[in-house]
């Protein structure tokens, strides 16, 4: 069978890794979210070097802090480099020659536009939703879970930006846009699944 990828991009607060996860598990292939990063600073000859923010490292007192620190793996300032770019434009491109899979985030997307065995995911959801979702899931105040959103989709706007040229959300190289206020995690995996089998007969 042709090696298929599926490329997962998200707003913050859409339950998006929980659906890559099971969509990865039920296709029966790797799921590849923070590996994606990690292997392009091996690619680099950087694994071994603070190219990340050294204050992560450090216990975190302020709540909202701890959370930034989770969320905007591989997108702080320090990683701002078209050597970055590029390792990450090559460890993507490689895995995707390699095998099927799901990956998640990473603009893996805009650097397998020209592939024409990858299907590009959009998950989304209005701001209100996503403020709930956030406030649940992490036990956080609508106040906190607002300003968190605001702080993590601005930092992956800014680096999407960086290395697409176009806005996150922009329709732009996206096969298949979902609003997960209208669907559940199971429903957009089978939508998803829907797809690949018209698409590449997965």
């Amino acid at each position: 069978m042709k090696k298929f990828v599926v490329t997962i991009g998200r707003e913050f607060g859409c339950s998006a890794s929980e659906v890559g996860r099971k969509l990865a598990a039920k296709l029966d292939v790797n799921f590849y979210e923070k590996e994606l990063v990690e292997r392009s600073l091996v690619y680099m000859g950087k694994d071994n070097q603070p190219i990340f923010n050294p204050e992560r490292k450090k216990p975190e007192k302020d709540l909202m802090h701890h959370f930034i620190n989770e969320f905007d793996y591989g997108v702080t300032g320090t990683y701002y480099s078209e050597a970055a770019v590029k390792a990450q434009a090559f460890v993507i491109r490689q895995i995707a020659n390699t095998e099927s899979c799901v990956m998640f985030g990473r603009c893996a997307d805009y650097f397998l536009a020209d592939y024409d065995n990858a299907l590009n995911v959009f998950l989304y959801a209005p701001f209100a939703y996503r403020q709930q979702h956030v406030s649940s899931a992490y036990n956080l105040t609508l106040k906190d879970s607002e300003k968190l959103i605001k702080k993590i989709d601005k930092m992956r706007h800014n680096w999407y930006k960086y290395v697409t040229g176009h806005g996150r959300g922009a329709r732009a190289g996206r096969h298949l846009m979902i609003n997960m206020e209208k669907f559940t995690v199971d429903e957009a995996v089978e939508i998803i699944m829907g797809s690949l089998m018209l698409k590449f007969n997965v």
